[in-house]
């Protein structure tokens, strides 16, 4: 089920999202201090290929640098 849902969503919309999130990621490379923003916008690219049967997995040590990090990119992006 996971197989055939993957390839709908890749047919549909995965894969315009992915090339939009490398082309944010290249954009973000371009600019040297948002190299991580380039970084996690492939992360995300990557998820959006191919999503169902993946998890994202919070973590415990993420900081304060990571909430003001959301935020930036939810600014930017938005």
């Amino acid at each position: 089920m996971r197989l055939l849902l993957n390839i709908i969503w890749f047919t549909f919309a995965g894969l315009w999202m992915a090339i939009g999130y490398a082309l944010a990621a290249l954009v973000c490379f371009a600019l040297i201090i948002t190299i991580p923003f380039g970084i996690a916008s492939l992360r995300i690219g990557m998820f959006a290929l191919w999503p169902f049967g993946r998890t994202v997995v919070r973590r415990a040590d993420a900081g304060p640098a990571s909430t003001i990090g959301n935020v930036l990119w939810f600014v930017s992006a938005a």
